[in-house]
């Protein structure tokens, strides 16, 4: 993916205060939040062939639609989209990427400054596992 203007990112968590503060240092790097959802569920109803975002940025464990579950819908209908998963538990998510489906999986003890990096790497096709 070429980045030609502003990246537009999907935050999937059911922790608002957790998505506030994402899209808040996101926003800061000029990252436009296009989408917020609870859960897969949600967000995909959101979905349109207008509205895709750049990157979807997934809490792997967010309710309602499981993180495999939602990772494979969102593939099948949005294959450019670009995944990332997380999660605030210790390990679940952790080396996963390819069981996953996403293109990359972010560690539960990754820094604000180093997801920042990281998703410049996801934005250039670099498949990396932040720590």
């Amino acid at each position: 993916m070429i980045r030609t203007g502003v990246v537009k990112v999907a935050l999937i968590d059911n922790h608002s205060i957790m998505r506030e503060c994402i899209h808040n240092f996101l926003s800061e790097f000029g990252y436009s939040i296009s989408l917020q959802a609870n859960d897969g569920r949600e967000l995909i109803s959101q979905l349109s062939k207008d509205n895709v975002p750049d990157i979807c940025l997934l809490e792997f464990n967010a309710r309602k639609k499981a993180g495999y579950e939602t990772i494979k819908m969102l593939k099948t209908n949005w294959p450019q989209m670009k995944i990332a998963i997380y999660s605030m538990q210790a390990g679940p998510v952790e080396n996963k990427t390819q069981v996953s489906g996403a293109d990359m999986v972010i560690s539960y003890q990754t820094s604000l400054t180093e997801l920042k990096n990281t998703l410049e790497q996801l934005l250039k096709q670099q498949p990396v596992l932040a720590e």
